[in-house]
């Protein structure tokens, strides 16, 4: 199947590219929001305790982007090497 896929890798890559080449940015909106670096310091977890994660749809776009990549790069190997600069 890896042959008979990399002709359409000409038209999927451009989509995936560009969400994996997206520069998320993050905003707190609303009354009392304050400034990003406060909220931020306030989420800051203490030694020994977890951390937060902030995913946004941007986020989850570009990291769904580039697992796609990695899974095609693994699986056509030679197949992906024209797309490669």
């Amino acid at each position: 199947m890896k042959d008979k896929f990399t002709p359409y890798l000409a038209e999927i890559l451009p989509p995936i590219l560009a969400s994996a080449s997206l520069k998320p940015e993050m905003g707190i909106e609303g009354k009392g929001a304050g400034d990003m670096a406060d909220i931020i310091q306030e989420m800051k977890p203490d030694e020994g305790k977890k951390k937060t994660n902030i995913m946004t749809d941007e986020i989850e776009e570009k990291d769904s982007a580039i697992q796609m990549l990695v899974v095609f790069i693994d699986e056509l190997g030679a197949g992906f090497a024209q797309y490669i600069e």
